[in-house]
């Protein structure tokens, strides 16, 4: 079992590392189908409940996302996977608060804060957005997965690769913007 675990959580930083590097937010919420599903298998033998909440929610808003920006489905259809998947979320973090309110702990509370942050991420049309969310949360979720070598190395990556994204981006808006003057 102990082998199952390291292999799903080499396979997590292969998913982070693909959700980060992507310039599309097609190929980016494939990404985010795979990581989802490897990631609660993991998080659910690692005992790690918040991710597990996580994985579950991302695949939720990642599916409504997708179905919305790359689908022709129509209204009725988006209003009611939207009201699923909302009733959902909501009893999983129902769930998850009273867990937490029952026996809070600072790594818990900062999975938790990582969760809403990802789960804001997840749900934006805009790249910039997403990776200013992502930077942001690979520094909550050093602090919330602090110890297991996977997460540190996930959380970095994404520090590290969403910080280049988010300069190179800005240095061609500034190259471009001194082109149209």
């Amino acid at each position: 079992m102990d082998f199952v675990v390291e292999v799903l959580g080499w396979t997590s930083v292969a998913f982070y590392i693909s959700l980060t590097i992507f310039n599309s937010m097609k190929a980016t919420r494939f990404a985010a189908f795979g990581s989802a599903a490897n990631d609660t298998v993991w998080a659910l033998l690692m005992g790690w409940y918040p991710k597990v909440i996580l994985n579950l929610a991302v695949a939720s808003v990642n599916s409504y996302r997708y179905a919305k920006d790359f689908m022709k489905v129509s209204k009725v259809l988006l209003i009611v996977l939207g009201t699923v998947m909302t009733a959902g979320i909501g009893y999983i973090l129902y769930v998850a608060v009273s867990g937490f309110v029952a026996e809070p702990t600072l790594a818990v509370g900062f999975q938790f804060l990582d969760l809403g942050i990802i789960l804001t991420a997840i749900y934006m049309t805009s790249l910039r957005k997403y990776r200013v969310l992502m930077l942001m949360s690979g520094f909550v979720g050093m602090v919330g997965y602090y110890g297991n070598p996977q997460m540190m190395i996930i959380k970095a990556l994404v520090i590290g690769i969403m910080s280049y994204k988010l300069y190179k981006n800005q240095d061609e808006s500034t190259q471009e913007a001194a082109v149209q003057s």
